[in-house]
């Protein structure tokens, strides 16, 4: 009898622990897997920015003009980059909103609340009309200009504007073609800038 309690006891207690072993594992490994899993890690970064001041300020971001003196850019640079809402109907004026750019800068760049941010980064994109089709339809060049602010002397200390790609043909049925410029050239420009040139 007593043997069996013992028996039952041991194996008991190697199940617990098997069971134990294995949950912890299992939550661990989950753990590893969202921690490297780029949806969840980009989910992260914006409900981090969301919950921090700088959302709350782009409005008087975007109202920031400053004097262009190009200039070196601040030592231990914190940034943080808005850009028009094109969303906006024209005629309204231009809303600004924060740049998904931003959260592809390295950590060490990113500005993490309103009093550490001394780089501000405006980005204005838009077409223009730059020529028609033989079907009279509209061809658009686009184009996004990039102004670097530096916040705690109030001066630009950089800017230049991008100019993107031919308009692509177009068929006898439409009435517009456009050209573009891509994302990662826009975050190439910007990194460059502050010194993260492509290897």
């Amino acid at each position: 009898m007593i043997k069996n309690t013992q028996r039952r006891c041991t194996f008991f207690f190697i199940v617990t622990l098997l069971l134990f072993i294995f949950s912890g594992c299992g939550s661990s490994s989950d753990e590893a897997a969202s921690s490297s899993d780029p949806e969840a890690i980009r989910e992260s970064q914006i409900s981090e920015l969301e919950s921090s001041d700088l959302i709350g300020n782009v409005d008087a971001y975007a109202a920031i003009q400053g004097i262009f003196a190009e200039g070196l850019v601040p030592t231990s640079a914190k940034v943080f980059i808005i850009e028009n809402d094109e969303s906006v109907e024209e005629g309204t004026g231009e809303k600004y909103v924060y740049s998904p750019h931003y959260l592809d800068l390295p950590e060490e760049l990113q500005a993490n609340s309103d009093a550490e941010m001394n780089v501000l980064v405006k980005l204005r994109s838009y077409y223009m009309e730059t020529g028609t089709y033989s079907n009279e339809g509209i061809a658009y060049t686009r184009y996004v200009q990039i102004t670097i602010l530096d916040r705690a002397a109030g001066t630009i200390i950089h800017e230049e504007t991008m100019i993107g790609s031919a308009p692509f043909s177009i068929s006898e049925d439409q009435s517009a073609g456009y050209g573009y410029v891509p994302e990662y050239q826009v975050l190439e420009k910007i990194l460059a800038y502050f010194g993260y040139a492509d290897e």
